[in-house]
């Protein structure tokens, strides 16, 4: 698990003369200590590049992504295939203006996304203009068709269907990554957007999960997602957080 934050470890108790003693006599005198401590500054610094693993864990209603089926009586409203796209945002892309909606503070939606989002594969992919501008490897993808061509980012999963196909537990994925310089920053956010579809096979506005910061949260990071009875059937798709959050206050 990745440090939450960064701790105070207060002064070592002190060691008695024996028990050095009995330490060195058991280990040895160390040597090269400069290599060591070299080696392990490398591996600080890879593990900061690589950043924090984080696994995604979904729970499905019965049926979800039902409103492509609206014109069907309710009893046959099984839904369609569910697509996600989990999103890191640095700082640094902030920057650029095409990224504005990406803020932590914006009204992003899921319609916004996946009318937005990068497409295409490698040396033929379409960032920034209209589009959001985000490296491939800062999205990460519960698709249908791993192979599609069309796909920007790495793939992780198959699209949800739902737990009357996909069963009734939860659906469980790691290497969500999350770099660990920025993990705090006021303007660091990990986003989690379902490709709800309409009855018109447009997307639906429905407000994404935000994790903002990452770092208030847990490594495990948990979403639910279903249909809201007694609402119209295209405001009833939901996606909500059951992830703790242990630091930053609450999110607003």
């Amino acid at each position: 698990m990745c440090d939450q934050e960064p701790r105070s470890h207060g002064a070592m108790k002190p060691r008695s003369g024996r028990w050095l003693r009995e330490r060195v006599g058991r280990r040895g005198p160390r040597r090269n200590s400069g290599g060591a401590l070299a080696g392990l500054g490398g591996l600080l610094v890879l593990g900061a590049l690589a950043g924090c693993a984080r696994n995604l864990t979904v729970w499905q209603d019965h049926y979800i992504n039902t409103a492509p089926h609206a014109n069907r009586p309710p009893e046959k409203r099984t839904g369609e295939p569910l697509e996600l796209a989990i999103v890191a945002v640095y700082p640094s892309d902030l920057k650029k203006p095409s990224n504005e909606l990406l803020r932590p503070d914006s009204p992003v939606t899921c319609k916004d996304w996946f009318e937005r989002c990068p497409v295409g594969g490698r040396g033929e992919a379409s960032v920034g203009g209209d589009r959001f501008d985000l490296p491939r490897d800062q999205i990460f993808l519960f698709a249908k068709d791993a192979k599609d061509p069309k796909l920007y980012g790495k793939v992780i999963g198959k699209a949800l269907s739902g737990a009357h196909k996909d069963g009734k537990e939860p659906i469980r994925k790691g290497g969500i990554v999350y770099r660990l310089g920025t993990i705090h920053d006021h303007d660091a956010v990990l986003y989690v957007f379902p490709k709800f579809i309409g009855r018109d096979g447009g997307y639906l506005p429905i407000a994404p999960v935000k994790f903002h910061p990452p770092g208030a949260y847990t490594d495990d990071l948990v979403v639910r997602i279903g249909v809201r009875e007694n609402q119209p059937i295209e405001q009833a798709q939901y996606i909500e957080n059951l992830t703790p959050r242990k630091l930053h206050g609450r999110e607003k």
